[in-house]
């Protein structure tokens, strides 16, 4: 059974950064080794840089124009429909993952393949993260040391959504009528549910294995954040009154139905 770890990036990714090195260490150091790394690309600055990277597990980068704002639906559905595994798991790419977290997905994907597999996220305070970067604390060797920070409730907040190639067909993937980022995640969660079964990860903080990586943002990053969830709401409230609505209808992941 292979996996495939689907992500959405625009300038987020930094090679000379600790975020980045470290999110790229936690998939070199899985348990689980049958995956592969998918970037979908909306528009980086060092695009080029990205292609060249040299990394220890199989990875492609697949280059998307989008518009001015991120589109993280649109970029994660092309990264899926670009996959090559068994099942596709959509992340970000500011994660941390302990190292059986895949392993950890896989079992319960054997155990019930046509599950929807999600995951509770522990947001890192930054004095945790900083500490990890300057090797203080070591989440490889000691992960329960680093599990310090908040557990967001039942809301997928980008951590993790895993299924099956032929389900993500199904429902065809995140509504791509939703740009920037929020609410895609919790639609995508209502309208599966509806067709497949769900299993959570990381309950407690003793289970927790997914780790959300701190990063500051300007007032007016945070304003236009806001502005455009209010307007994703909007067509979640879409969902929650039809969980059977259709998305996408001539296509998605860059891929037109005929």
């Amino acid at each position: 059974m292979k996996l495939s770890i689907c992500t959405s990036n625009r300038d987020r990714l930094d090679l000379n950064s600790s975020s980045t090195m470290l999110f790229f260490k936690s998939l070199e150091k899985q348990s689980f080794q049958d995956f592969e790394l998918v970037i979908a690309d909306g528009g980086s600055k060092n695009i080029k840089d990205l292609k060249k990277m040299q990394l220890p597990f199989p990875f492609k980068v697949v280059s998307v124009i989008i518009g001015e704002k991120f589109e993280r639906a649109k970029l994660n559905n092309v990264a899926v429909r670009n996959s090559t595994g068994d099942y596709a798991m959509t992340t970000d790419v500011d994660m941390f993952f302990g190292p059986n977290f895949f392993e950890t997905v896989i079992n319960r994907l054997e155990e019930r393949p046509n599950a929807f597999i999600e995951s509770r996220t522990l947001y890192w305070k930054p004095v945790v993260a900083k500490r990890v970067y300057k090797g203080e604390l070591n989440p490889f060797e000691d992960l329960e040391a680093c599990k310090l920070g908040r557990i967001k409730k039942r809301t997928t907040a980008g951590g993790c959504q895993c299924q099956s190639k032929e389900n993500w067909e199904k429902i065809k993937g995140f509504d791509e009528a939703m740009v920037q980022w929020g609410s895609e995640d919790s639609d995508l969660l209502i309208r599966v549910s509806h067709l497949f079964p769900v299993i959570w990860l990381g309950e407690s903080r003793e289970e927790i294995q997914l780790f959300h990586q701190p990063h500051a943002k300007t007032q007016s990053q945070v304003k236009e954040d806001l502005h455009h969830q209010e307007k994703n709401k909007k067509i979640l409230n879409l969902s929650k009154k039809d969980p059977s609505r259709k998305v996408n209808l001539d296509g998605w992941g860059g891929i037109y139905d005929a």
